[in-house]
């Protein structure tokens, strides 16, 4: 059970092409669509860089946020689509997720849509 009190880390996993929700270290849903807010972008660097050397996967690049909802992938419901920026994660490009117009670096975000075609952001500061 998640708790929606308690952040969230959520991130791709590539294995079942899905999304991964995990709280307190444990995996607790996977989900073809994540809406999430007060989002903080991570990389960890030193697993970034084994998986460069080593050139195995490894989950080393997340979003940790505020969960709002989400869709498992057996739902036939989507989520209302958000406008928004695309942003994108590619450890072979950089340690950081970059806006997909700008390629700068995006480090947090007020709001933050994952689904099947990417995830797209927005500062809800903007929006108001």
């Amino acid at each position: 059970m998640i708790n929606r009190n308690l952040p969230v880390r959520v991130f791709m996993n590539l294995k079942y092409g899905c999304y991964s929700i995990m709280q307190k270290g444990v995996i607790r849903a996977s989900a073809k669509q994540v809406r999430l807010e007060h989002v903080t972008f991570r990389v960890r660097e030193a697993g970034r860089l084994r998986m460069l050397r080593e050139q195995r996967r490894n989950v080393h690049a997340f979003a940790v946020g505020r969960l709002l909802d989400y869709v498992h992938p057996s739902e036939a419901r989507e989520l209302e689509s958000m406008s928004g920026r695309g942003v994108y994660y590619n450890p072979h490009e950089a340690g950081a997720f970059l806006d997909c117009d700008t390629r700068t670096p995006v480090p947090s975000a007020g709001l933050v849509q994952f689904n099947e075609h990417g995830v797209v952001y927005a500062d809800t500061r903007e929006a108001a």
